[in-house]
């Protein structure tokens, strides 16, 4: 279990859209740690506020966004953190780093070309980033007068109201996420899917490894088993995306059928994370479900769906309980009554530590 988990888990974790924070050129820690700061204050952007930089429309992948009550959720990482890369991005598309934010302070940046060019190769140790944009802060008559037109990642911010700033640039910046997320859905292609990752060796499996190899001796079509194999990790993917576009619905749609796929492959370890990703979804769905509640009102709650949780979850609420309820239900249903216990545990767990009395009702 240890090799799948990580320290700082929350319930927004599996739907937290990772971004890692490169200080480009010189710049004071105290600066930097500044602007971080600022950031983190709009790490939840609300569906809603993409709509004006981004239409999904009929062919977006995502047909159950929530734009009224849902939000992207982003986490931001500082440069040691994001280079300690994990094994397992394979199984878990959230655990990958999604996206790259370059910031350079301009009083202390000559030449805001070579500061740009630096960015690009730094950036470039994280090819699988499906966003990267760069952030210049309080620029000179020179540097505004520099030719960065055909710069499309770089976003010149002058000096003073930067929260403000900011606030709408993290509105376009959501809006580009979710338009990368929704191609990589579009895109994701079977024949892509990899069977020899980490996950699927000896060092990860174990002893699991020899009974795999066994039920694989055992199967007459492996080429078959190896196909719902693909088909089902492909859906696990696009269940992972889903849930960081803010979508639990249609992640709940992918991980079913990930599941149906990966019990009938065998596939022990993906079936398992699907599983996974089906409480994720309805526990979130449940969040998503509350902040409908009588205290969404709150301007608190609108802008800040970790708050809105709380502040929803923190009365007993007729929407929550149903929707926290249907984890136990779908998990039943699926064949899976001891994983559906602990969903529904775990989101009476998040009522009970938001303050509120527990979903469970007898």
């Amino acid at each position: 279990m240890s090799r799948t988990l990580e320290p700082g888990i929350t319930l927004l974790t599996a739907a937290e859209i990772r971004v890692v924070v490169l200080p480009i050129g010189p710049m004071p820690r105290d600066t930097f740690d500044a602007y971080i700061d600022v950031f983190s204050v709009h790490r939840h952007v609300p569906l809603n506020a993409t709509q004006s930089f981004h239409q999904g429309g009929p062919k977006s992948p995502f047909q159950h966004l929530p734009y009224k009550t849902g939000a992207l959720h982003f986490r931001f990482l500082q440069v040691d953190e994001a280079r300690r890369r994990t094994r397992i991005a394979d199984l878990h598309q959230q655990r990958q780093v999604l996206a790259v934010l370059g910031l350079l302070h301009c009083p202390l940046v000559e030449d805001l070309l070579a500061a740009h060019s630096e960015f690009e190769r730094a950036s470039r140790q994280w090819p699988e980033a499906l966003a990267v944009r760069c952030c210049a802060f309080e620029p000179s008559s020179s540097h505004l007068a520099a030719n960065t037109q055909k710069l499309n990642d770089l976003m010149i911010f002058p000096a003073g109201h930067l929260e403000q700033h900011l606030e709408v640039y993290m509105h376009e910046f959501a809006a580009a996420v979710l338009a990368a997320l929704e191609d990589a859905v579009l895109k994701a292609s079977v024949s892509s899917v990899k069977l020899n990752t980490y996950v699927d060796s000896g060092d990860f499996l174990g002893s699991l490894a020899q009974i795999e190899e066994g039920l694989r001796k055992l199967n007459v079509n492996d080429e078959e088993l190896k196909e719902k194999k693909r088909w089902g990790r492909l859906q696990k993917a696009k269940g992972d995306w889903s849930l960081l576009a803010g979508s639990p619905r249609d992640a709940f749609e992918h991980y079913k059928s990930a599941m149906e796929l990966s019990r009938t492959a065998g596939d022990a370890i993906w079936y398992g994370a699907a599983v996974e990703g089906l409480a994720h979804s309805r526990v979130l769905e449940a969040l998503v479900t509350a902040r409908r509640g009588p205290s969404s009102s709150s301007s608190t709650s609108q802008h800040r769906p970790d708050v809105a949780a709380s502040v929803t979850m923190g009365v007993p609420s007729l929407q929550a309980a149903p929707a926290a309820a249907a984890v136990q239900t779908d998990m039943t249903a699926a064949g899976e009554p001891a994983v559906a216990d602990k969903a529904l545990l775990a989101a009476a767990a998040a009522q009970t530590l938001a303050g509120g009395s527990s979903l469970v009702r007898g």
